[in-house]
């Protein structure tokens, strides 16, 4: 097929990823017409081979369709959006200095007042720039019959047994050398997480060996499920239970055996020409339809209809917001007739309660992007230890919901429908909301007005009435330590004050410098983002000659390679905080800046050499990361009557796959 089109002048190709990774060299001779990327978000690293590929078609017709601009961070919407239209956004290393992390730091809870205004003023000229090329339809824009959803987080306690497994592990020595940078932390958090779905996911040996294995006794969350189910079985519901692995998905599996209820499973082991019979077989609404559906998130996440269902429940967090909020929508889409609920559960005071932050901190930079820069949430800037903590009275139930009920304090009106029920209030009304790329959900997580009209009761079978005698029945039986509106926690802000306007001119300046930098090349010569590409790389060190694909992709894995070492420490700590504390994203920034443009001087240059190159690009906020970048890269050395900053020899390793 693909040889038909390269020998025909006109057509249509259709294709994959994957493909185009194997006929790159036929592919990108080509001078397409069209370009259009389904599932954009593919190409979100911009380090990545395929992204790379992608960016050297020649064409300057572009069209990217995703859900999901934004999954973790800015860098990735810098991606998509040098695809549509190269070098607006100028070089990946000036966009994250002067964009990504002002826009970070402004939503932490210790940033200041300049840096907050700073955040806002970046973020509008942001918004500004690419709205012009960006269609936005959200599905209360498309679907607006759809019905209502409602999404609680579930705060649950610890079992005495996972206390005891979380805090001996905590006092390990595993975790001492991970805090001392001698191990990678994504094991130590991969450990955490198994403790607080179920212990027993540590000693997989046993797994199908005792009948005993996957106990719920020991373990707070899957109590909790156990008695969710049962109630949304005798109400008539149908559900959703989405499990992150497939090891915690068999003992939930082995849950809803022993209790009878019929269901279906999915994950990544069942074979793809069976999985529309199973998706047919629970959608049907017959009488004895099956009740639970068991699935991985990432099975159930995309292109799936599952509206069989009114009722979802995610049994464990995933550190990317998009991977939830795609499994969720499963049930809440065209073809819904019913009110859905969603429960989220989240174990107080561990590792979970990380994950959580992370999601609302990550939706919090999309909705600053696309839908309001002005609104501000509270975070934590985490260090890697903060990860490795644990906050004993929330994880036995002690403190409601925790740090997270803490940091969002300002959310009003935590849910605690058994005081509700004990002093005769209706159930809390919670106002309709989007879906991941809604609408605002406002600052209040509940109707007021709701509870306020206790004097006009519910039909038995209502939604809200429903949800209000499980939260009731799990507080009553010490279930659940708190539960929080997911969409309020996610959807409200206030507006801060546009102080920052010369900041913000000064990054626009240097992202206008960037731009033209990148002009003179062509569109389909991939955008310098610190390690790869060419396009506007600092220095013009490549203008002798254009490099093809293949030694463009050489050097790329050639970079990663030769940084693999240095950067042993900081991908540890990404792995499991995704680079949390936004002076080392500015830090990172800067380096990968820095070692180039010494490289690119013969190995060293004098202070005014550097001033010179860098003035406009660093503002006084990022004074302090500038130079310890520049002292990392370089030492200073006399030479003759000055000094100069000569690179360091670990940067100077790098010349090769330059």
């Amino acid at each position: 097929m693909i040889t038909q089109v390269v020998a025909s002048t006109t057509g249509v190709l259709l294709t994959t990823y994957e493909h185009l990774r194997l006929f790159r060299d036929r592919l990108l001779s080509i001078p397409w017409g069209y370009v259009v990327l389904d599932e954009g978000h593919k190409i979100r690293n911009p380090d990545a081979e395929t992204t790379i590929l992608c960016k050297q078609f020649r064409t300057v017709h572009r069209v990217i369709m995703t859900g999901a601009p934004i999954q973790n961070k800015l860098t990735e919407l810098w991606s998509l959006f040098d695809f549509v239209f190269p070098g607006k956004l100028g070089t990946l290393p000036v966009f994250q200095g002067q964009f990504s992390v002002p826009i970070g730091i402004g939503g932490y809870a210790n940033a200041s007042s300049l840096q907050v205004s700073t955040a806002f003023r970046c973020a509008v000229v942001l918004r500004d720039l690419i709205a012009p090329y960006l269609l936005r339809r959200l599905k209360c824009d498309v679907a607006l019959n759809l019905p209502r959803k409602t999404e609680q987080v579930l705060f649950c306690p610890l079992v005495p047994a996972q206390r005891d497994a979380y805090t001996a592990f905590l006092a390990s020595q595993d975790v001492a050398a991970i805090l001392e940078g001698q191990r990678e932390a994504l094991a130590g958090i991969d450990v955490l997480r198994k403790i607080v779905n179920h212990p027993d996911l540590l000693d997989r040996l046993r797994c199908g060996a005792e009948p005993d294995y996957g106990n719920p006794e020991r373990s707070g969350k899957l109590l909790v499920v156990s008695r969710v189910l049962r109630l949304w079985q005798e109400q008539g519901h149908r559900c959703l239970l989405f499990a992150q692995t497939q090891q915690m998905l068999d003992i939930l599996e082995d849950l809803v055996m022993a209790c009878g209820y019929s269901y279906r499973r999915m994950d990544g082991s069942t074979p793809v020409a069976q999985r529309m019979r199973v998706i047919d077989e629970f959608n049907m609404e017959t009488e004895g339809a099956v009740f639970v559906f068991l699935l991985t998130t990432k099975v159930g996440g995309l292109g799936v209809n599952l509206t069989g269902a009114n009722r979802v429940l995610l049994y464990d967090p995933d550190w990317n917001p998009a991977t939830d909020a795609q499994a969720r929508e499963r049930a809440w889409r065209v073809g819904q007739t019913k009110e859905v609920t969603v429960y989220r559960l989240i174990t107080s005071g561990t590792i979970e309660e990380k994950v959580y932050h992370r999601q609302i901190y990550k939706q919090h930079l999309t909705d600053k992007i696309l839908k309001d820069p002005k609104q501000r949430r509270v975070f934590k800037a985490r260090q890697l230890a903060d990860l490795f903590t644990f906050d004993e009275g929330a994880a036995m139930g002690d403190a409601g919901g925790g740090e997270t009920a803490q940091l969002f304090a300002h959310v009003d009106g935590e849910v605690r429908a058994a005081e509700l029920a004990a002093a005769g209030q209706a159930a809390p009304e919670v106002a309709a909301t989007a879906d991941a790329e809604g609408e605002d959900g406002g600052s209040d997580p509940f109707d007021r007005e709701a509870l306020a009209a206790v004097s006009t009761p519910r039909a038995p079978s209502s939604a809200a009435a429903d949800d209000a005698r499980i939260l009731a029945s799990l507080f009553s039986s010490n279930g659940i330590a708190g539960a929080m509106n997911h969409e309020a926690i996610a959807g409200g802000g206030s507006a801060v004050a546009a102080e920052a306007e010369r900041v913000a001119r000064r990054a626009t300046q240097a992202l206008a410098t960037s731009r033209e930098a990148r002009a003179g090349n062509d569109v389909s010569v991939p955008t310098w983002t610190g390690r790869s590409g060419v396009a506007g790389a600092p220095g013009n060190r490549f203008a002798a000659g254009m490099p093809t694909s293949s030694e463009l992709l050489a050097r790329a894995r050639a970079r990663s390679a030769a940084a693999a070492e240095a950067g042993r420490a900081e991908r540890g700590a990404a792995a499991g905080a995704e680079a949390l504390d936004p002076d080392t994203q500015l830090h990172t920034s800067f380096l990968s800046e820095i070692w180039p443009f010494l490289l690119s001087r013969g190995g060293r240059a004098c202070s005014e050499d550097v001033l010179q190159h860098f003035n406009g690009r660093v503002n006084a906020l990022q004074a302090a990361p500038f130079r310890a970048a520049l002292r990392q890269a370089a030492s200073m050395e006399q030479e003759g009557p000055v000094m100069v900053w000569v690179l360091r020899a670990q940067f100077r390793s790098r010349k090769a796959a330059v």
